[in-house]
């Protein structure tokens, strides 16, 4: 551990290329993984994510922001890189500059990515999102037809891709999902019926891949399930997935608190007898979230120890009374595994009242990362 920072995240490079092993063996031989590494690859770092993932032999880079992808160009990977959140028109220009592929939502980005294209004599590949019930971007089922015909008469873009997202494909033998898929196919037969030229159709995430075979199509776009963390609500196999990322502190100070004491703000918690308290270097600043307070555990020693008090932004309060000689300078596990126990970022997000990629992503930027078995 840096002996500065006051955490750390160690993420396991052999972790991550195992489990992106794993998605293949849900898919067809030929069928294409585009790694989703936005958000800062979920917390993990994007560019030595990034960088992993190309090496593990993915068609695609998938990143939310044009920021996101222009980073990935400047650290030198040249994998094709697709932007799944259409930008306002100003950030067009790196698009084309950094050579990086735009899903499409409206007609109007498209015809004002085709005259920068021309201008800078460019051909620009894009995909086009459907909604087909995520209520979010994209061309509607009713119009997408009909817009993307449009889209064929634009010069310099080459529609090379036709995509959606299912909002609830975690729960398997879901209607809503089974419908969707069934509205996307109905949706590619029109393509094809009016001869609009795509290369790639693609719609399931982690857990439509786990949940939903029908809904895998020429590719798909995994995220989640390559950082260990089981996508759905059925129930994981057992060491199918391998945790990617631990993290980890170290006890600050040991105190003992006598029968009546207070602890943190607000003074949610009050000792009814005399406690041994572990003061912990991280806090809600660091991405470990308020919501735990009072609610989590660590552990110390390869025990649970339960946090107590309000999380502050930079301090936690852990009970260390069962721990045989806890000590300052002792290891303090947030995520991972101690001896037998472990704690994951399901069981934070439970705790928390909140979802693992919360978890994951919230993970502040003063915590460093470090990086093993590349």
């Amino acid at each position: 551990m840096s002996i500065t920072a006051p955490s750390r995240a160690i993420v396991d490079l052999a972790a991550y290329a195992h489990n992106l092993g794993v998605v293949r063996r849900y898919l067809g031989r030929d069928t294409a993984v585009a790694a989703v590494v936005k958000a800062n690859a979920y917390g993990h770092g994007l560019i030595p994510m990034a960088a992993k993932a190309a090496e593990c032999g993915v068609r695609m880079l998938a990143v939310a922001t044009v920021d996101e992808g222009v980073q990935v160009r400047e650290a030198g990977i040249s994998l094709p890189v697709l932007v799944m959140v259409q930008p306002d028109e100003s950030a067009l220009f790196e698009v084309i500059e950094h050579q990086l592929t735009l899903m499409l939502s409206s007609v109007a980005v498209a015809e004002k990515l085709g005259e920068l294209a021309h201008r800078h004599n460019r051909v620009v590949p894009v995909h086009c999102k459907v909604d087909s019930g995520m209520g979010r971007q994209g061309f509607s089922m009713g119009a997408a037809a009909h817009d993307l015909q449009f889209l064929t008469r634009i010069s310099h873009i080459d529609i090379e891709g036709i995509a959606t997202h299912f909002p609830a494909a975690d729960q398997p033998d879901d209607s809503f999902t089974f419908n969707q898929i069934k509205a996307f196919k109905q949706v590619l037969r029109q393509l094809d019926r009016l001869g609009i030229p795509y290369e790639i159709s693609h719609a399931a995430a982690s857990a439509a891949i786990v949940n939903y075979e029908g809904s895998i199509f020429d590719m798909v776009r995994p995220g989640l399930m390559t950082y260990g963390v089981w996508p759905a609500k059925t129930p994981a196999p057992r060491d199918l997935l391998k945790p990617v990322l631990r993290w980890e502190s170290r006890v600050g100070q040991v105190r003992e608190l006598e029968p009546g004491s207070s602890i943190g703000y607000g003074r949610t918690y009050t000792t009814e007898v005399r406690m041994r308290a572990a003061v912990v270097p991280v806090g809600y600043a660091d991405g470990y979230k308020h919501g735990l307070s009072n609610r989590a555990e660590v552990l110390v020693r390869g025990q649970r120890c339960p946090v107590r008090g309000s999380v502050c932004m930079d301090q936690i309060v852990v009970d260390v009374s069962r721990v045989a000689d806890a000590a300052s300078g002792d290891m303090v596990t947030l995520i991972g595994t101690d001896g037998s126990e472990s704690i994951s970022p399901v069981e934070l997000a439970e705790r928390a009242g909140t979802i693992p990629y919360d978890i994951l992503t919230g993970i502040g930027h003063r915590v460093p990362r470090e990086y093993i078995n590349p």
